[in-house]
């Protein structure tokens, strides 16, 4: 009677084990999942890139002759014309150096006059053989000799007016004025910066690109070939308007192994200063593109996959290549075609020739 007892207890436990079994299959087989149907359309693909935005122009503008400020003309932050008066440093000193080289190049003038003279008169006795030709000789050394101080008195002069033309320090081109460090009466020496001043009528917005991608898009023939490139200013607003790329620097950058591209953007109101930092939007159109939700992939090994459902309702694990990100979606390369049928949800879940059953979209 015990040993029938036990029977029937194992019989019992295999048929509850084996319902079980089944009713785990065919839960796993039957799973309800959303899909998706690939459809193929055109679109607009963005990619970020932060930038570095500097001024058209952009140069210091430094003493050029030690000496006192006599008058700072502008204010920082101040737009000037070309041409417009910035500083003016003494020239008292100079200007008494100058009145002295006037007065020798008078002299000189004169001691010239005065050895032509000697000159005319000993070439007429020279002609009549009343004087050797050694005296005429020394004449006319002594007229070379002063025409020869002449010309250094000149040089003398043109030196002191340049410096003097120092100390007048102008804008070299339409542009704002930065930080002064320095107030009337400050002593100054030469060569020391003095301010500097921007050219923000445009604006580059500097950018770097891995050399992956730089040899990419000229493969392609797709550099320069951009829809639209578009600033966000730092507070996250977009700027009024759009940017034309520019030519790439030389060399690709050994440490980083990326090239640096510049866009260049107008800017009449002067709204974006030198230095301002930013983010670049550049997009290009897609033509026949396929976008999938990120949240229909899953990764192994370091290969996408999507799980693509079969006419009979099995789905198959299949490798994608990701041409872009879109927030949360991605633009594929490979692997899908116009009509295929994907999972979109539950991946996780799920195994490779898994039967299903599709959401409907309610």
């Amino acid at each position: 009677m015990k040993t029938k007892f036990i029977s029937l207890s194992f019989l019992a436990l295999g048929m509850l084990i084996s319902c079980n079994k089944t009713n785990n299959d065919q839960t796993n087989q039957n799973k309800e999942v959303p899909v998706l149907k690939i459809t193929q359309k055109d679109t607009l693909v963005s990619n970020n890139y932060v930038a570095d935005i500097q001024a058209k122009k952009n140069i210091e503008i430094r003493a050029r002759i030690a000496g006192i400020i006599e008058h700072i003309y502008v204010n920082e932050g101040q737009f000037v014309k070309k041409g417009q008066p910035l500083f003016k440093t003494n020239d008292a000193e100079l200007k008494m150096d100058l009145s002295k080289a006037n007065a020798s190049l008078k002299q000189a003038d004169a001691d010239i006059k005065i050895a032509e003279i000697e000159v005319n008169q000993l070439q007429s006795l020279f002609n009549k053989d009343f004087i050797a030709s050694n005296e005429l000789d020394l004449a006319k050394a002594k007229l070379a000799s002063v025409r020869a101080k002449k010309n250094y008195v000149e040089a003398e002069r043109n030196a002191i007016n340049q410096k003097i033309a120092f100390t007048n320090i102008t804008a070299p081109f339409d542009g704002v004025i930065d930080i002064i460090p320095f107030k009337e009466g400050s002593l100054v020496e030469n060569g020391v910066l003095l301010t500097t001043i921007s050219q923000l009528n445009e604006v580059y917005a500097y950018f770097s690109i891995p050399e992956s991608l730089y040899f990419e898009l000229t493969s392609n023939g797709k550099l320069g070939n951009h829809q639209k490139i578009e600033l966000l200013l730092p507070n996250n607003i977009k700027y009024d308007f759009s940017g034309t790329l520019k030519t790439a620097e030389g060399e690709i950058d050994p440490e980083t192994g990326s090239i640096r591209y510049k866009v260049l953007f107008p800017n009449p109101e002067r709204l974006i200063k030198h230095g301002t930092s930013g983010k670049l939007v550049i997009s290009e159109s897609k033509n026949g593109a396929i976008i999938i939700p990120q949240k229909a992939t899953f990764s192994i090994q370091d290969k996408v996959y999507a799980f693509v459902v079969t006419t009979d309702q099995k789905v198959k694990m299949t490798n994608i290549t990701i041409d872009a990100t879109l927030q949360d979606k991605y633009l594929v390369a490979n692997g899908l075609k116009q009509g295929d049928v994907i999972v979109t949800e539950g991946t996780q879940s799920l195994r490779d020739g898994d039967k299903i059953q599709i959401k409907n979209n309610k």
